[in-house]
């Protein structure tokens, strides 16, 4: 493992993270540590990680804490059947390798419009032989068309098609996207007699053109569960609102996990991110 730095074997001996130290401790951790590491990010998946970009650093040092409990409770829908699992909004593609290291067989559509980020996607899915993981050079939206991207300066997860004060005069570009019930079906991708599709819907204040763009999928309850990043800035930002996001989800059948017994049994009031399963 060429380039590996020996506390990996540390993050590796600990589950693949390392155990929650307190803020002093990762302060001074990455202050110590190089800009750039090389990390078995989950077992048989290797990255090398920009320690200067937020998202990259978070999810290198927390594992599957990060944003807890989401990455358990897509692996819990995961190994409950699922076939494809949907990363809109991907970043670098941390949840992905995730699903890919825990459940056997699954599949991975993962979105990515930031060009750069992309390209980091694509490296890994390349180096690690993910045949099962194909990454697209996408955004998602409710019209296909091209849209200008902020990118993020500290963290590559603020990348946004909103107009972000923070980002005003940082790096932007038009970038291609989409609807997901177009893609789908010039994909050839058919949808599933029986909910069997998992979605992670992270675009910073997107979220409703998203679902508004995959109102067939939907509508067919074509997803046995949805995470959806619930940020009311950023959602402001897009013209949109958190009570919107949920509205249009009840309106095509879909109910907050919060609402339902399986949810109880999760700190879900821990993370930004709402789940929602079909209404049965």
């Amino acid at each position: 493992m060429s380039g590996t730095h020996p506390i990996d074997f540390v993050r590796r001996a600990c589950g693949h993270r390392f155990p929650p130290l307190g803020g002093l401790v990762n302060r001074v951790f990455f202050k110590l540590m190089p800009a750039a590491v090389e990390t078995e990010l989950f077992p048989g998946i290797r990255a090398r990680l920009d320690l200067r970009d937020l998202t990259q650093r978070t999810t290198y040092w927390q594992g599957a804490r990060f944003e807890y409990p989401t990455a358990e409770i897509l692996a819990e829908w995961g190994r409950a059947g699922t076939a494809v699992f949907f990363d809109i909004g991907s970043n670098y593609g941390f949840f992905s390798y995730w699903m890919l290291s825990q459940v056997a067989g699954l599949r991975v559509e993962a979105f990515e419009p930031n060009p750069a980020t992309y390209e980091r996607v694509r490296g890994i899915i390349g180096r690690n032989g993910l045949t099962r993981m194909r990454a697209w050079n996408l955004g998602l939206s409710d019209a296909p068309g091209r849209l200008m991207l902020h990118a993020g300066v500290v963290d590559s997860g603020h990348s946004t098609f909103g107009d972000h004060p923070e980002l005003a005069g940082g790096a932007r570009g038009e970038v291609a996207v989409t609807t997901f019930d177009l893609w789908r079906r010039e994909a050839g991708l058919a949808l599933p007699e029986v909910p069997s599709w998992v979605a992670k819907i992270d675009v910073e204040g997107f979220e409703l053109r998203v679902l508004r763009g995959m109102r067939e999928a939907l509508v067919a309850r074509a997803f046995a569960g949805l995470m959806v990043e619930i940020n009311e800035f950023t959602l402001k930002l897009c013209g949109t609102s958190p009570a919107e996001v949920f509205a249009l989800l009840a309106e095509v059948g879909y109910v907050s996990l919060a609402n339902t017994p399986a949810g109880r049994r999760w700190p879900l009031e821990k993370t930004a991110n709402a789940f929602f399963v079909p209404r049965t």
